[in-house]
């Protein structure tokens, strides 16, 4: 199983438009990129945090877009009604 570096890092790739815009955003070379994603070695913490920084504001700002609310949820999954 992919670490969980290997695994924000595609996602962020992914919200980006891929691994040298996401090279370009962190400004590190495309090539650490590639091997942080194929597990071959871990970001750096800062690198990391901003990663994950990405991700947030990348799924926040496409959350934003839709004007209903997700249903809530329990733990499990199930839909709950909260009053």
């Amino acid at each position: 199983m992919a670490s969980v570096y290997s695994r924000a890092l595609q996602k962020a790739a992914e919200l980006v438009g891929g691994r040298e815009k996401l090279s370009k955003i962190l400004r590190v070379p495309a090539a650490e990129i590639d091997r942080w994603i194929a597990d071959q070695a871990k970001p750096p913490r800062e690198i990391f945090l901003r990663i994950v920084d990405l991700i947030l504001d990348e799924t926040t700002a496409a959350g934003e877009a839709g004007d209903q609310e997700p249903p809530a949820r329990d733990a499990a999954g199930a839909s709950r009604y909260l009053d």
